[in-house]
């Protein structure tokens, strides 16, 4: 008897984080020397999809490579550039599937400039959307998905493609909404 497990698609965006750490903001023309500074792979689609992969195994699970009974598809953009290889990596290690993941030619990788006051914990974000905002507007999800998750970082062109594509297979089939 094969298993199939249930499947989360998540349509999202994936976004480069630049974090900068600094007692206060540098006031126009002023240069300051932070605390910190880090780079990291976010986005608040990305950040749905590692959460569900995250829940739905064990740590043991994890930790070996081992399938779960949820498989969880990441669905997007990232761009040609220097951040795309890594990024794809470091889903795939969270154990998530990113053949959804389209690799734009000519493209940069959406980029969110965060800067955080360390004193207080508020937060500037600048946010440069990049191949987010030339993600196809098709149904993205496949069929075998139980549920989609939407944020929308994405163009509302794309998610409302997605979303009546849902609609008019709901009423042809009468098959029940889950996104």
């Amino acid at each position: 008897m094969s298993f199939k497990p249930a499947v989360i698609c998540v349509v999202g965006s994936l976004n480069v984080d630049l974090v900068t750490r600094t007692p206060r903001v540098p006031v126009a023309g002023e240069t300051l020397t932070t605390e910190s500074f880090d780079i990291g792979f976010g986005g608040k689609g990305a950040n749905q999809a590692v959460a569900c992969a995250r829940l739905s195994r064990t740590q043991k699970q994890a930790e070996t490579g081992e399938s779960s009974n949820v498989e969880v598809r990441m669905v997007g953009a990232v761009g040609d550039d220097e951040f795309a290889g890594g990024f794809l990596k470091s889903l795939q290690k969270d154990g998530l599937k990113t053949d959804g993941v389209k690799v734009l030619k000519g493209k940069k990788t959406g980029v969110a400039v965060i800067i955080v006051e360390t004193g207080t914990g508020e937060n500037r974000i600048m946010f440069c959307p990049g191949a987010n905002y030339d993600v196809e507007e098709v149904d993205l999800v496949d069929d075998d998905a139980g549920v989609a998750l939407f944020q929308l970082e994405l163009p509302l062109k794309v998610v409302s493609e997605i979303l009546l594509s849902y609609v008019v297979m709901s009423f042809l089939f009468g098959t029940p909404l889950t996104a």
